[in-house]
C-alpha cells in the first residue's frame, strides 16, 4: 500500500514515522479513501495500544502522507520467525493487549479486518517488555459514513473480499458483511500461531486457503505441534475464538478477555490472571454490538467432551510452573471448577465439529510440520496476500461473444420448427 520512512518534524526535532501512498492507476479512489480512512480511524481513538496518527496531506506533487508515532522495537511476525513459538504467558499477554486495542476500536464502530501478527507491533518501553501497539487500519470497516461527501456512500461494498487469507473470519471469506466478530476471530488465529508456531489454515492458493475457514475444523494444537504447553481450559478459548459461527464466538473483546482470565484461573495461574486484570482495561461492549450476537454465551466445553474423540481418562491438570521449568505439565489430580462444565452425549453419528478441537490424549500425535514460512528472494518476509472478489471472478464476455450466442439459438429455434412442420405438416 505504501513505503514507510523514519523522519523527524524541523520545527520541534520529534522523531516520526511518514507513510507514503504508493501511486495506484485505475482504482477509481479507493486507496486513496483507505489511506484518508486509516487516518481518520487511528487518530480519533487516543488508545495507548493503538498507534497515534498525527497528521494527513498531500505533497506539492499529489502524494498523500500519514504522520505517525515512530516505534522501536519489532512486529510480532518478525518473533515468530525468529522463536518460532511463545511461551503461553507471554501470547497470552500479547493477545490482552490486543483485545484492550480492539474493544476500544469497537466501541467506536471500527473494525479492524486485517488483524495479522505483521500489524502487531511490539515497542520498546522501559516499563514492559511487549508492550503492543496495533497498526495498519486501511482496511478497517467504520459504521458510520465511511467518507465524506454523498450521504451513504461506502467504501467497501458488499460481496467484496478483503483482508489476509490466513486470518480472515469464514464471512469474510465469503464476502458477506462482518462485523466486530471477525476481529475475534483473527485473534484466536493469533494466538494459534503464537502458541504452536503455524497457522492453522494455509495453503499454495488463496482459493485454498478460504475454502479451509470456510468448511474445515482448526487442527489440534499438538498435532500442529508436539511441543505445545498450554492449559487445556485456554486452549479450548483458542478454538471457540475461531468458531464457523459467528454467534459462538465470544461476543466481544471484553468478554474474550474474561474467558481467557478466567481460563487461567482454573488451570492454577491465578496470580498471572489477576496481573493481567490489573493492567488491561477493556471498554463495555456497545449497545450496537449487543444486538449482534445470536446465541447466549457459555463457558468453553470440557475438552473430553468433543463428539468425535470422547476420551474416559481423567482429566488432567495444569501446572503453570512446571510448565515454565520445561516439567511434565500433566497430573493426575483433576482440577477444581466453579461450575460443572457442559457435557455433550455422543450420537451414533457424530458430525465433524468446527470446534472445540479434540483432547489430545485421545488421538495419535502427528510429527510437527515443518513447512518453512514464505520468504521473498532476498530472504525478506513475503507480505501476505489480499484480493478482493472482484480478482476472482471471470473475465467478462465481448459483445461479438453474446451477439454469436444469440444468432447460434436463433438457428436452433429455426432447425427445430422447420423439423417440426416436416413431421407433423
Amino acid at each position: 500500500m505504501g513505503t514507510v520512512y523514519a523522519a523527524r518534524l524541523t520545527t520541534i526535532g520529534k522523531a516520526v514515522a511518514v507513510k507514503v501512498l504508493r501511486p495506484v492507476e485505475d482504482d477509481g479512489g479507493q486507496a486513496l479513501g483507505r489511506f484518508e480512512r486509516e487516518a481518520r480511524s487511528a487518530s480519533k481513538l487516543g488508545e495507548p495500544h493503538i498507534v497515534d496518527i498525527f497528521d494527513f496531506g498531500r505533497t506539492e506533487d499529489g502524494l498523500a502522507f500519514l504522520v505517525m508515532e515512530l516505534l522501536e522495537g519489532e512486529d510480532l511476525a518478525d518473533v515468530l520467525a525468529r522463536e518460532t513459538q511463545l511461551p503461553y504467558r507471554r501470547a497470552v499477554s500479547v493477545v490482552m493487549q490486543c483485545c484492550q486495542a480492539l474493544g476500544a476500536a469497537h466501541a467506536n464502530g471500527i473494525v479492524h479486518r486485517d488483524l495479522k501478527p505483521e500489524n502487531v507491533f511490539l515497542a520498546k518501553r522501559a516499563e514492559q517488555a511487549d508492550f503492543v501497539k496495533l497498526v495498519d487500519f486501511g482496511l478497517a470497516k467504520i459504521s458510520d459514513t465511511e467518507q465524506e461527501g454523498e450521504s451513504g456512500r461506502k467504501l467497501t461494498k458488499t460481496g467484496m473480499i478483503f483482508g489476509t487469507p490466513q486470518y480472515m473470519s469464514p464471512e469474510q471469506c465469503l464476502g458477506r458483511p462482518t462485523d466486530h466478530r471477525a476481529d475475534v476471530y483473527a485473534v484466536g488465529v493469533i494466538l494459534y500461531e503464537l502458541l504452536t508456531g503455524q497457522v492453522p489454515f494455509d495453503g499454495d492458493t488463496f482459493m485454498g486457503v478460504l475454502n479451509q475457514h470456510i468448511c474445515d475444523p482448526p487442527p489440534p494444537m499438538r498435532e500442529m505441534n508436539p511441543r505445545v504447553s498450554i492449559p487445556p481450559d485456554l486452549e479450548a478459548v483458542v478454538y471457540r475464538c475461531m468458531d464457523k459461527q459467528a454467534g459462538q464466538r465470544p461476543q466481544s473483546m471484553r468478554e474474550l478477555a474474561d474467558e481467557l482470565l478466567a481460563a487461567l484461573r482454573t488451570s492454577g495461574d491465578a496470580s498471572f490472571a489477576d496481573r493481567l486484570a490489573a493492567e488491561i482495561h477493556i471498554p463495555d461492549p456497545q449497545s450496537f454490538m449487543r444486538l449482534t450476537k445470536k446465541k447466549p454465551s457459555s463457558a468453553p466445553p470440557a475438552m473430553e467432551a468433543n463428539l468425535a474423540f470422547a476420551s474416559t481418562a481423567p482429566r488432567p491438570s495444569f501446572d503453570p510452573d512446571a510448565a515454565l521449568n520445561g516439567d511434565t505439565i500433566l497430573s493426575s489430580n483433576p482440577p477444581k471448577f466453579s461450575s460443572a462444565p457442559p457435557r455433550i452425549q455422543p450420537s451414533s453419528n457424530p458430525a465433524p465439529r468446527s470446534s472445540p478441537a479434540p483432547h489430545p490424549s485421545a488421538r495419535p500425535v502427528a510429527p510437527v510440520s515443518t513447512r518453512p514460512r514464505r520468504a521473498t528472494p532476498t530472504g525478506a518476509r513475503a507480505p501476505r496476500m489480499q484480493v478482493t472478489a472482484s480478482e476472482l471472478a471471470p473475465p467478462p464476455r465481448s459483445a461479438l461473444y453474446y451477439l454469436g450466442l444469440g444468432l447460434g439459438l436463433l438457428l436452433l429455434g429455426g432447425a427445430l420448427g422447420y423439423g417440426a412442420l416436416v413431421m407433423f405438416g
